[in-house]
């Protein structure tokens, strides 16, 4: 049993973050079957970096040193974070991402590179974090929950950010190697800081992390809007191949035909408007985002309910970050809502998680605690109750839009409070008792279960207003 729970503690992080990823796509999303051949590359790269990572260090002759038997000499740290590790880590998944899937058909727009270099980095953060948690615990687990898995999942993301600009790129070499020395010198920080065991570590692991994020996100809203100028550009061409032309095809047309292997980025195109005539590769190079402010904001599609319910219990109700997320970002891109949906969910994360953490530093400090179980219910509850007060807000948006739309939805407060139920309950099972997964798998699903009646209504309501808009155009 405690097994099973390490697994899943240790797996749960990056197949959560690869959905998440996965669903960033808006508009084309990826075969599943390509995404999964992504996660799985990245798993496999785990092996040679840590075959790769022992023959570095004999070499340098640092077993001792970084088993903790002896201090390192600053040079030896340096040399053994950057070159040892983060080099090393960063080239087999360059390579892999490079050799298998960068000249794949199925790799059509720059926004692909996010999707298949943060999946990569998905699978490489599994996998890596099974090899550590299975050895050295839930502590260990629970501290790389926060840091090593979200460091390797958006540096993949950023290597896939610039893979795909190289892809549709006069100078690939160039963009590629902006991002492979990028990730190389945050992965070194990373590393430097972890190996040095000093008292400031902490602090600039966290901030390498935090780094990596900010920069991931920046890099996949970036091409986000790539992704909507290539589906929604009203902009036409005609394809010249072997002196005949064809068309007039739109951007999303050409699309599909490169994910159909008809047509290949270096083949010629002649814009309908001016007559001037480009390869694809110049069409759908970073330049076209100048023309985003220009479209019509079209509203994304929902989610199966089906999908959605499966997917938050296998993360154990991690995906409720994620959906509360991806639910704000879509009502203020969409309907120009004041409000930050990074920042609230920043926000609900820190006040479920600091609880936790500043009653463990209590109680180490006091050497046990007297009302420890009465003190350790009434925490769960409070926690249980700070997540269903997100949650009662994000409702309450949610149904105000969707009573212009929409007759009957969902009961606020009967879905608030079955899941603040919920919550509690599944955070006051004891761990060591009989079937503890079966059962707190069992209440996460049923939590889930509850809140596909919103996704539900969510899915007519987005079908509604795309319909909307196809109809008043």
């Amino acid at each position: 049993m405690e097994t099973l729970k390490l697994i899943y503690l240790a797996a749960g992080p990056g197949i959560a973050l690869a959905v998440y990823i996965y669903y960033s796509d808006k508009w084309t999303p990826e075969p599943k079957t390509m995404v999964i051949k992504a996660f799985l590359f990245g798993g496999l790269a785990c092996f040679p970096t840590n075959y790769a990572e022992g023959v570095f260090e004999k070499i340098l002759s640092l077993e001792s040193i970084f088993n903790g038997r002896a201090s390192p000499i600053w040079w030896e740290l340096i040399d053994y974070a950057f070159i040892g590790v983060a080099l090393i880590e960063e080239v087999c998944k360059f390579l892999f991402i490079k050799g298998f899937i960068y000249d794949d058909r199925e790799f059509s727009e720059p926004f692909d590179g996010i999707i298949y270099g943060g999946v990569v980095g998905c699978g490489f953060a599994t996998v890596e974090n099974l090899l550590y948690v299975l050895q050295q615990g839930q502590a260990t687990g629970v501290f790389r929950l926060f840091t090593a898995v979200p460091s390797h999942v958006f540096e993949g993301v950023l290597l896939g950010y610039f893979m795909g600009r190289a892809k549709f790129s006069f100078e690939p070499e160039k963009e590629l190697w902006k991002g492979f020395i990028l990730v190389v010198v945050l992965h070194g920080a990373y590393d430097t800081a972890a190996l040095s065991r000093a008292e400031w570590s902490l602090f600039v692991i966290f901030g390498m992390v935090f780094l990596a994020i900010y920069l991931g996100l920046r890099a996949k809203k970036d091409l986000e809007k790539h992704s909507a100028v290539i589906e929604f550009s009203p902009a036409q061409f005609l394809l010249v191949k072997k002196g005949i032309k064809k068309g007039p095809l739109q951007l999303k047309d050409i699309r599909c035909l490169l994910s159909e292997d008809k047509l290949s980025p270096e083949d010629l195109l002649i814009a309908k408007k001016g007559g001037k005539i480009k390869p694809i590769k110049e069409v759908f190079s970073p330049k076209i985002i100048a023309q985003y402010r220009s479209l019509t904001k079209i509203p994304t599609q929902g989610q199966s309910r089906n999908f959605f319910f499966i997917l938050y219990g296998l993360t154990f109700g991690l995906y409720f970050y994620f959906w509360f997320l991806r639910n704000y970002r879509k009502f203020r891109n969409h309907k120009g809502i004041k409000i930050n949906p990074e920042l609230q969910t920043l926000q609900l994360f820190v006040y479920t998680i600091m609880p936790y953490f500043i009653y463990g530093v209590l109680l180490r400090k006091s050497n046990g605690f007297h009302f420890e179980p009465f003190v350790k219910v009434s925490l769960d509850w409070i926690v249980a109750g700070i997540q269903s007060s997100f949650l009662y807000f994000q409702l309450r948006v949610i149904k105000r839009f969707l009573k212009r739309r929409i007759g009957g939805t969902f009961n606020v407060i009967s879905i608030v409070f079955q899941f603040f139920a919920l919550s509690g309950l599944i955070k006051m099972l004891p761990s060591n008792m009989s079937y503890f997964l079966f059962y707190a798998i069992s209440l996460t699903f049923f939590q889930g279960w509850i809140l596909t009646s919103v996704q539900n209504d969510l899915n007519i309501y987005w079908q509604r207003e795309r319909r909307r808009l196809a109809e008043t155009k």
